[in-house]
């Protein structure tokens, strides 16, 4: 009994990281009204390494997309001076973006409520209902999947992602610990 436990274990396991390594990642060509930066931890009041490799991503498509809108989203986590937003906006300010296209979403403490708060922001910005409008989202590579569904969730329906990618030395944290996540996400998040 115990061997037909853990060969259906890592049956699961093999198909839902295949899923998670070969989900497409990146559509840089698509024009967005809005490009959505997903939230990862500051330390104090500098970017992550996770959260340097999404912002230096997303600058790669604003840099090229002048008239979209960008919306930094992430709450304040413990450890953290500033919010994941502020750390955000800050970086693209530094990094030439005008402050009058960011839109910070302060909220949110995971990435659920990344999106359900984002989408707040963006229709009170845009005066539109979000499905009317493109949304890109910008998370890291390992994160696209569970990303994909909880944006569906949430109302988001004309989206695509530009992903950044995870440093070699993170994947296997990373790529083990969102096997988890994506299965709590399909059981739990709603």
């Amino acid at each position: 009994m115990l061997k037909i436990i853990i060969s259906i274990f890592l049956i699961v396991f093999v198909v839902t990281e295949s899923l998670i390594i070969f989900y497409p990642k990146n559509s840089l060509e698509s024009k967005s009204d809005y490009l959505l930066i997903l939230g990862a931890s500051v330390k104090k009041t500098t970017p992550s390494t996770t959260l340097k490799g999404r912002l230096d991503t997303a600058l790669k498509y604003l840099k090229i997309n002048d008239n979209c809108y960008v919306v930094v989203s992430g709450g304040k986590g413990s450890g953290e001076k500033i919010t994941e937003a502020k750390a955000m906006k800050d970086y693209l300010i530094k990094n030439g973006i005008d402050k009058n296209r960011i839109i910070e979403e302060d909220k949110s403490t995971n990435t659920y409520e990344n999106f359900k708060y984002s989408k707040l922001k963006i229709e009170e910005h845009s005066q539109r209902k979000l499905s009317d409008l493109k949304v890109k989202i910008v998370t890291t590579d390992f994160h696209v999947l569970r990303s994909k569904i909880l944006a569906y969730r949430n109302g988001y329906k004309n989206t695509s992602f530009y992903a950044s990618k995870s440093k070699l030395s993170f994947v296997p944290t990373y790529y083990t610990r969102e096997f988890f996540a994506l299965w709590k996400t399909i059981i739990f998040d709603r």
